[in-house]
C-alpha cells in the first residue's frame, strides 16, 4: 500500500482527468477550461473517448497560476508570467513579479489609507447620529432629503 506521499507523487505522475485535477486543486472545472481559451494553460490532450488529459506540466503551470492569484494578480499578469515560465525566462520572470508585487503594495497601501479616512468619517457620522438621536434634535440633513423623496413618492397599494 502506498503512503499518502507516495500516492501523492504517482498521482502527479499520471495524466489527471479534469474533474481529478479539480478536486485536487479545489477549482472548478469550469475554470479550466476558461484558463484553456484564455491561453494561461494548452488544451490538454484527450483520450479515445474524449475526456482530457492534464500532464504534469499542465498541473503545474495551474499551480502557478492559483499560486499568482493568490498575489491578486490579474489573468494578463498571470498569463505574462506564465509565458516566462514556459520560455525558460525565469530571470525575466522574477523581476516582472518583484515589478508587480511592488505595483500591488502600493496599490493596498493606497487603500488602506482611503479605508482609514472613509472609516474616521463613518465614526464622525456615527457620533453626530447618535448624539441627535438621544437628544430629540431635528434630523440631520441626508434623513431629511430621505424623509422629504419618500413623502413625495407615491403611495403603493397593497
Amino acid at each position: 500500500m502506498l503512503t499518502s506521499e507516495a500516492a501523492k507523487k504517482e498521482t502527479m505522475n499520471a495524466a489527471m482527468t479534469i474533474g481529478e485535477l479539480a478536486r485536487e486543486l479545489r477549482l472548478n472545472p469550469k475554470t479550466i477550461r476558461y484558463y484553456e481559451e484564455l491561453g494561461l494553460i494548452p488544451r490538454p490532450s484527450r483520450t479515445e473517448s474524449g475526456y482530457r488529459h492534464y500532464s504534469r506540466s499542465e498541473i503545474e503551470r495551474l499551480r502557478l497560476i492559483l499560486r499568482a492569484k493568490l498575489l491578486g494578480l490579474s489573468l494578463a499578469e498571470i498569463k505574462e508570467l506564465v509565458d516566462y515560465a514556459i520560455d525558460g525566462r525565469c530571470g525575466s520572470l522574477e523581476k516582472r513579479l518583484l515589478a508587480l508585487v511592488e505595483t500591488k503594495l502600493g496599490e493596498i497601501e493606497r487603500r488602506m489609507a482611503d479605508l482609514t479616512v472613509m472609516r474616521g468619517e463613518l465614526e464622525r457620522y456615527r457620533e453626530d447620529l447618535a448624539a441627535k438621536v438621544e437628544s430629540g434634535e431635528p434630523t440631520t440633513k441626508i434623513a431629511q432629503e430621505v424623509c422629504r423623496c419618500l413623502e413625495a413618492a407615491p403611495a403603493r397599494s397593497a
